[in-house]
């Protein structure tokens, strides 16, 4: 993005001043890394997020809360949130972009953009809801963030709410790029919690990049339900999703192809948790 189409800086004294700026067209900013890569097509001003009260990550009985300008590196370095699931968001975030791109980029930037994440289809799996502004505050689950296309509409992203896992449970992402910095031809997080008599109490199956963003693959989620995680159970959900999936061609991969990729990405999901479960 070039300083020409920067018209103003605004840094706001509340999220309700910053919310205003936002309606009359200004874009708001923390880490700044998606408005440089997707210059905007006339000049505008920017709201730094940053003045504002919306970093950190806390841990309680409800989970953990990561405010919205907390870098995806900040939840890296945090151990208890890197640990959580078995480690699964660490294991993503360190496939996201470089270190320097992780330094700069934040959760809520990350989310409010939505699209081309890494990040979603994981934060979809562990049942995660998201903050935010448009004149009140506002929380609900990210699945209907995006599903209802909330995430279009002027607001602020204040920030996500992780719940804790209370069963046994364990998850696992997957991803398949070309090289390490690649974006994703496609994506895979999958969540297992395990009843008392060790079938399953709940399945999360979420495919994205197809080239859409992440979704539930819900056929699959409920054929898991009930069932203990074997081998066939992890067969079927695989096949379940590689036909229902809404893949698509781009230029980045055939749908055909996309579908083979879940198969296999959702089967070696599932065959890690399997393998964690007791």
């Amino acid at each position: 993005m070039s300083v020409v189409n920067v018209s103003g800086f605004i840094r706001p004294i509340d999220i309700a001043t910053a919310f205003v700026a936002v309606q009359q067209g200004s874009i708001p900013v923390s880490g700044g890394t998606d408005v440089i890569l997707h210059e905007p097509p006339a000049p505008v001003s920017l709201v730094d997020l940053t003045v504002l009260p919306l970093s950190g990550i806390s841990e309680s009985g409800d989970g953990f809360s990561i405010g919205a300008t907390t870098t995806l590196s900040e939840m890296l370095e945090h151990p208890r949130l890197a640990a959580h699931a078995d480690g699964v968001i660490a294991d993503m975030l360190r496939l996201v972009g470089s270190p320097l791109l992780r330094n700069r980029a934040t959760i809520g930037g990350h989310l409010a953009r939505g699209r081309l994440s890494d990040v979603i289809p994981v934060l979809l799996s562990l049942d995660a809801t998201i903050n935010w502004y448009d004149g009140s505050p506002r929380a609900g689950p990210l699945a209907d963030f995006y599903a209802s296309q909330t995430h279009r509409t002027p607001l602020i992203v204040t920030g996500i709410t992780i719940p804790p896992m209370h069963r046994p449970a364990a998850a696992a992402f997957r991803k398949f790029s070309r090289t390490h910095f690649d974006l994703a031809i496609l994506n895979c997080a999958c969540r297992i919690d395990i009843a008392d008599d060790g079938s399953v109490a709940a399945a999360r199956v979420v495919v994205g990049e197809t080239p859409a963003l992440a979704a539930s693959v819900t056929d699959a989620e409920v054929l898991l339900h009930g069932r203990p995680l074997d081998p066939a159970a992890i067969s079927s959900a695989a096949t379940i999703a590689a036909a229902e999936i809404p893949a698509r061609d781009d230029d980045r991969a055939t749908a055909e192809y996309r579908r083979a990729i879940a198969a296999v990405l959702v089967r070696r999901c599932l065959a890690e948790i399997a393998g964690r479960l007791p």
